[in-house]
């Protein structure tokens, strides 16, 4: 069965657009759980995971994917109301990586009660010494957001203080005839091809598994809330959604990283964080090709997946992603060609009978 591109781009542009930085994901899972509940049984944990049961007997089967997007946090302000940021992980350079660069970008700022639009900001240009010019490299006060504030009292006065979250801000585009980018395609995608897969196998009536659908909080922070699932259902397997590594750009090492957009979804076999289930693997790549879906093999350096939380808890993992270009920049980009696929992968194995 075939999404149109319409709906496939609708969804993920709905998804991605909406704030949901670590440990402030409410907005995506307020919308996880109004559109899985028109068709599954629906519950938040404690922590804020959503769990959808979409029905079927059988083993259980749990498809996976995270809310949360990364983000910086508020450090302090200035007395003349800029805003000095840090970021979500546990820093040990004490400056910034090359690998995440979100000057110059739309900023928004996620409070309590309410988001703040910003810029992310640096001096630049003609006031730019030669000394500054010629350094190796950022410091973490070079970067700060301007939210065209005067006072740490006209910042405060907004909600705005020590721990809230600030997330660049773009809007999802299309580029060329299937290319979608925007940011939180890490994870949000994930989500829409969760969405989209389990709306059609709803229609199905007996599946032979018990589908489970599952949205965690906290991934970028260390997979927490995949964490606590066990604890509220008992989870036989489970295939983990997450965005896939690419090497189709200038500037990688295609030895690394052969997997290319527009190919089809890949199945993971290992990454820094487990070695995947091989059986369920293996059965995920034959399922494909017998269906005629496009797939892909991997193993990724520097990665991990909520699926590895699992498995540690005594659940069977698969881990399959999507082709996406530019990870964790505002900018990340996919194929809708990939979407689509990843979606047709999902249902085809849900409707095989266990082996």
């Amino acid at each position: 069965m075939s999404t149109s591109k319409s709906s496939v781009f609708d969804i993920i542009r709905e998804l991605t657009e909406l704030p949901g930085p670590i440990g402030m994901e409410g907005p995506v899972q307020d919308w996880i759980e109004a559109r899985w509940s028109a068709f599954a049984e629906v519950r938040r944990t404690r922590v804020d995971n959503v769990l959808a049961k979409v029905g079927g007997s059988g083993p259980r089967l749990a498809l996976m994917a995270h809310a949360d997007e990364i983000c910086f946090m508020v450090k302090s302000v200035s007395d003349d109301g800029f805003i000095h940021i840090w970021p979500y992980y546990g820093d040990t350079r004490g400056a910034p990586p090359k690998w995440v660069m979100p000057l110059n970008q739309s900023a928004l700022i996620v409070t309590p009660s309410g988001t703040v639009d910003g810029v992310f900001a640096t001096a630049s240009g003609h006031v730019v010494s030669a000394k500054e010019r010629n350094a190796s490299g950022w410091e973490w006060n070079d970067w700060f957001i301007d939210i065209g504030a005067s006072s740490r009292e006209e910042v405060e006065a907004l909600g705005i203080h020590a721990g809230c979250r600030i997330i660049w801000n773009p809007k999802t585009r299309r580029f060329g005839e299937h290319r979608i980018s925007g940011k939180a395609m890490d994870d949000r995608a994930a989500l829409a091809i969760v969405t989209l897969a389990a709306e059609r196998l709803a229609k199905r009536g007996d599946l032979p598994y018990e589908l489970w659908l599952v949205s965690t909080v906290q991934e970028e922070a260390g997979l927490h809330g995949a964490a606590s699932i066990a604890d509220e259902i008992e989870v036989d397997l489970c295939i983990n959604l997450d965005v896939g590594l690419v090497g189709d750009i200038p500037g990688t090492d295609k030895r690394d990283f052969p997997n290319v957009m527009g190919a089809g979804p890949a199945v993971v076999y290992h990454d820094s964080s487990a070695h995947y289930s091989w059986k369920l693997s293996e059965r995920l790549i034959g399922i494909a090709r017998d269906a005629g879906i496009p797939v892909q093999r991997a193993i990724y350096q520097s990665y991990g997946s909520d699926a590895s939380a699992l498995l540690k808890r005594g659940t069977e993992i698969a881990l399959v992603t999507y082709p996406t270009r530019y990870t964790h920049s505002p900018i990340e980009m996919v194929d809708e060609r990939d979407i689509e696929a990843t979606v047709d992968l999902l249902e085809a194995f849900v409707v095989h009978a266990p082996s």
